[in-house]
């Protein structure tokens, strides 16, 4: 056999690059999907923004006025002026890596996964960052006493703005996100965890660290809530309060670098997120 052709019938990089942007497409995604804390709860408007388009104006409806009706008299039509918020598609992230050796790397699903999960774990943070920013703008709310803890007062006041703003948080359709330290502070108070309060057939917090509901508001810990100092550190909102669209999904794409003899790993997504109804829930803020 000539020199020439001792590679003949070998299958390397070049053979198998078209398998390489699917497996890290598929894993980077699913494991976005499973941390991703924000997006089921606002109202998503990925639908209206796939392939094409830069903003979407979300109509605000006004509550209409009913009128007493005259004897023998004609009635008047109501004729308010309806407004819009847009939603602005303009964020466009990335995570990305550079791998040498691709073949030793493909060679071990292992290391994929756990690179794919990293990639992943980079956009849906930012991602529900980028969502949190808008919810903590939220116009209701109150400056705590003690910073990343509620009292029994505090929790009250929140409760009456949300009910004189017709939010019927008792339905399960206005959320309560907090931060760590103050979903730790929640698990201290006994009315939501003593087994006399939550009833015979409840799983206990104390057991599952999980408190589910409170008031009727499923709460949810996230990280994308500051801890400390004058940041928000809680908030309960309903879910059309904020709007968020995905436009592109998270897009993976691979190159092969010969200067490195390595393989450059990219995902990115195109994403907006906007402040729709900005009293529809109410926000805690620490003190110091």
């Amino acid at each position: 056999m000539a020199y020439g052709d001792l590679g003949a019938g070998n299958t390397g990089l070049t053979e198998v690059d078209v398998f390489i942007p699917e497996l890290w497409s598929d894993a980077v995604y699913d494991y976005l999907e499973r941390k991703l804390v924000f997006r089921n709860l606002v109202d998503d408007y990925s639908p209206l923004v796939k392939g094409k388009g830069d903003v979407i104006n979300v109509p605000s409806v006004g509550e209409i006025t009913v009128e007493d009706k005259a004897e023998n008299t004609a009635i008047q039509y109501d004729a308010q002026t309806e407004t819009s918020v847009a939603l602005s598609i303009d964020k466009h992230k990335y995570a990305s890596k550079i791998f040498e050796d691709i073949a030793e790397i493909q060679a071990q699903p292992g290391m994929v996964a756990k690179y794919a999960q990293a990639i992943g774990y980079a956009l849906a943070k930012q991602i529900d960052l980028d969502i949190a920013s808008k919810v903590i703008t939220l116009t209701p709310g109150a400056t705590l006493t003690a910073d990343d803890t509620i009292s029994d007062a505090e929790l009250e006041a929140a409760l009456s703005s949300l009910g004189e703003a017709d939010l019927d948080y008792a339905a399960g359709e206005v959320v309560f996100a907090v931060n760590p330290t103050l979903y730790a502070d929640l698990l201290h108070n006994s009315k939501f965890i003593r087994y006399d309060a939550l009833g015979g057939g409840a799983p206990s917090p104390i057991a599952t660290g999980n408190l589910g509901s409170i008031y009727g508001m499923p709460v949810v810990m996230t990280n994308a809530l500051a801890t400390g100092g004058t940041d928000v550190s809680g908030v309960m909102f309903h879910k059309s309060a904020v709007g968020f669209a995905l436009q592109n999904g998270v897009r993976m794409q691979s190159q092969y670098d010969i200067d490195h003899l390595g393989e450059k790993v990219v995902g990115d997504a195109i994403y907006g997120t906007g402040l729709i109804h900005a009293g529809y829930g109410y926000k805690f803020t620490n003190a110091s």
